[in-house]
């Protein structure tokens, strides 16, 4: 019986010290993996130089510039919009200035070249300016020659803030220019007709809540007030309208332009958030047919007392019809 105890306790110490021997070998082995899975540290700052620097990469656009913290003014920045930026991947880069030269423009160019320095920073080489890399933006400081501070912002040209959204109405007046150089001629007596015209008229047959907002008002003998909605806007819309606006654009973001025979609003806290109103001439071409003189994409088709269609021949060739009764 005491032989037997022996080898009992035997075959347990040798059990014990196998099970330290398993242990000590699985903790070598975990402490290998976790040294292999360790970053180096070289190959991680290599591979961040390198994700910044492919952010950079393409062509960039001005979207907002101020001096002393004020926005530049429409007729200014309805220039300066037209500045780009590129960067290449030789580490080269080009700026292309577009500036308000009394009615015309002027054209500046600054190229040099680049190195990434860390994460979001670089150096550029033959600048006077400050150009800072700021998360997803391009923020170039420099002294304008009346000694005040003026800082431009870039943003990539496939910004998101550029998209259209698919929830927009539709601009039927967009890109509109004045044709009242040309007006419309008619030796027709349209004084039946603007009599039956006057007043206001609403969309119908449309299923948009912003849209179903659009009307027209015919006033007097010569002008049509057409007020459209959208629920939306961007990038593209404030720029259009000559409108400089910091990155990114805040939600609460809201203000007026008035441009030619245009008042625009945008408000980013309004159901719609882009209205436009345009104060137009019409001119009365026959029983059936209205003329627009700022446009001549526009048209309405008088269907009977209560009824108006607007026809718009779109710059892509697509002919759209809404269709306006009378209130």
């Amino acid at each position: 019986m005491v032989n037997f105890n022996k080898r009992i306790k035997k075959i347990k110490k040798i059990l014990e010290r196998k099970n330290w021997t398993l242990l000590l070998l699985s903790i070598l082995f975990i402490g290998l993996i976790s040294c292999g899975d360790d970053d180096d540290p070289a190959n991680s700052i290599e591979t961040e130089h390198a994700a910044t620097k492919q952010k950079l990469i393409g062509e960039w656009r001005l979207v907002s510039s101020t001096i002393e913290g004020e926005a530049v003014g429409t007729e200014d920045f309805s220039y300066l919009q037209e500045s780009t930026a590129t960067f290449n991947a030789d580490n080269t880069y080009e700026l292309v200035y577009i500036k308000r030269n009394g009615n015309s423009s002027s054209t500046s160019i600054l190229a040099g070249t680049y190195t990434v320095d860390d994460v979001n920073s670089v150096t550029f080489f033959n600048s006077a300016s400050d150009i800072e890399l700021i998360d997803d933006a391009l923020q170039i400081t420099f002294n304008t020659d009346d000694d005040k501070a003026r800082v431009d912002i870039f943003i990539r040209a496939d910004n998101e803030e550029f998209a259209d959204d698919e929830e927009s109405s539709g601009n039927l007046l967009e890109g509109d220019e004045d044709d009242s150089s040309n007006p419309p001629n008619s030796s027709y007596d349209g004084s039946a007709i603007i009599a039956r015209i006057q007043g206001k008229w609403e969309i119908t047959n449309v299923s948009d809540d912003c849209l179903k907002k659009n009307t027209l008002e015919f006033v007097g003998s010569d002008e049509v007030i057409f007020t459209q909605h959208q629920k939306t806007f961007n990038r593209n819309d404030l720029l259009e309208y000559n409108v400089s606006v910091s990155y990114p654009l805040q939600s609460d973001f809201s203000g007026v332009v008035i441009q030619g025979f245009n008042t625009i609003t945008f408000d980013n806290t309004a159901d719609c958030k882009f209205i436009k109103k345009s104060r137009l001439s019409y001119q009365v071409q026959d029983a059936e047919t209205i003329l627009i003189q700022e446009s001549s994409r526009l048209t309405f088709k008088i269907i009977d007392d209560t009824t108006i269609n607007l026809i718009c021949e779109c710059p892509d060739e697509q002919i759209i019809q809404f269709v306006y009764i009378k209130t």
